[in-house]
């Protein structure tokens, strides 16, 4: 069966680059050449020697480069995180923690965030040689032990970070902020970050406003406001997006979320986004450091998805074996996972695996890797090729993770030739791009 058929069978912007091709390196910075991408889908049922939340998903995604790690989380169905770290420990067992992405709170409407942290080389040569033996974990104010957790895995094409923080729905509205956009006023503040800049995007739907914002050259960052004002004019605030009066982590270069708002809000909005600008404050620029009016024109951004398994089966054949009798052997795979993403084979028993979405949108995977996971099927990297329209929920990915694998293995022992079995099976898929 060709690899590419295997994929159910038990058996802020970066630059692009290759992985790197060794881990040597010496002196104040670690090695030479691209970046390497690790990724981990966190639950809570992966947590050890305490309960995690039950139904709490996470994806976290490193970019290392030399001695930089950059990350990205992007969290459902758990509080705001009140750490985040990266532990040495193989699958099922405690460590010690290795890397502190997250050394504080973040706000309640927060559900991603991207940093910048320092590694020593040591621990960028362990990382990149073994990502297997390393976790990431995230903690929220019921689960201070750990809310969710998961094991690393190394990616065999870069991705784009921005997509994690984000998440997977299309923004409508954009905006690009700086300092000078900002206006004075004679009330004491100080105003307009010169170093500063900030990238929006926003999808208001409903009664909700989903908020991404990722920015550079920025002190703590103490708030992101939604303000009602025209350009070079002072605006009332008409929807408070977060708030971290002490400042967030320092290390922090963007946060993703939702607030509820009204739906005369949303319609205003969509009518005149011009009417609009989005600014953030930080503790230097109390009065607003960066700001920049709405956009509704059409534009593209990263995203990112994790769809867990809804109903799931791997389906097996009774068919001759290489050594003499016969065995069950991957036939094809049919299952429906969250977001109504149907996954299926192209062709049965030859492959490729594919995922359609409703949309229209396609993709077709090849595997990369494949981890065990004890009695489970195995954990999968594959690379992904476009196969369906141009635009949609899966249209961005270029690589598909299946990770937190339960059941799916093939019956053993003897079989009828020509019998064939379904075996029930888990997972969270994830779709990076």
């Amino acid at each position: 069966m060709p690899a590419s058929a295997s994929a159910s069978t038990s058996a802020p912007t970066p630059a692009p680059g290759a992985a790197l091709a060794s881990a040597s390196g010496s002196g104040s910075g670690w090695g030479s050449g691209d970046d390497v991408y690790l990724a981990a889908g966190l639950r809570g049922a992966n947590e050890v020697d305490s309960a995690g939340d039950k139904d709490g998903r996470s994806a976290v995604v490193l970019r290392i480069s030399g001695n930089e790690v950059t990350f990205a989380a992007r969290w459902h169905r758990i509080g705001a995180p009140t750490a985040g770290h990266v532990h040495a420990g193989a699958r099922g067992v405690n460590g010690d923690v290795r890397l502190e992405l997250l050394p504080a709170s973040l706000p309640s409407s927060v559900r991603g965030v991207t940093g910048t942290v320092r590694a020593t080389d040591e621990l960028v040569r362990a990382l990149v040689a073994d990502p297997g033996g390393f976790y990431a974990n995230l903690r929220d104010a019921a689960h201070p032990k750990g809310a969710v957790r998961g094991q690393f895995h190394r990616l065999s094409k870069p991705v784009d970070l921005g997509g994690v923080l984000h998440g997977s729905d299309q923004a409508t509205l954009s905006a690009q902020a700086d300092g000078g956009q900002e206006a004075p006023a004679d009330d004491g503040r100080r105003r307009g970050d010169p170093d500063g800049k900030a990238t929006w995007w926003l999808r208001p739907d409903g009664s909700s406003l989903a908020y991404t914002a990722s920015w550079t050259g920025l002190g703590r960052v103490t708030a992101g406001h939604l303000r009602k004002g025209a350009p070079g004019r002072n605006g009332a605030v008409v929807a408070d997006l977060f708030a971290a009066p002490e400042g967030l982590p320092e290390n922090v270069t963007g946060v993703a979320g939702v607030m509820p708002v009204t739906t005369k809000l949303v319609k205003r909005l969509a009518a005149n986004p011009g009417a609009y600008y989005a600014n953030l404050h930080t503790l230097d620029f109390d009065g607003g450091a960066v700001r920049g009016p709405l956009s509704g024109a059409a534009f593209t951004h990263p995203r990112a998805l994790t769809a867990e398994v809804l109903r799931g089966e791997q389906i097996y054949a009774c068919t001759p074996l290489p050594a003499g009798g016969h065995g069950f052997t991957q036939l094809g795979v049919t299952a429906t996972l969250r977001r109504g993403i149907d996954h299926s084979f192209v062709t049965p028993a030859s492959g490729p695996p594919q995922w359609i979405a409703p949309d229209g949108s396609a993709v077709r995977g090849s595997v990369v890797t494949r981890t065990p996971n004890g009695s489970h099927i195995p954990e999968l990297v594959l690379d992904a090729t476009r196969a369906g329209a141009s635009t949609g929920l899966l249209a961005h990915a270029t690589q598909i993770l299946r990770l937190n694998t339960t059941g799916g293995t093939a019956p053993a022992g003897p079989c009828r030739p020509g019998a064939e079995a379904r075996v029930s099976y888990g997972a969270d898929y994830i779709f990076l791009g």
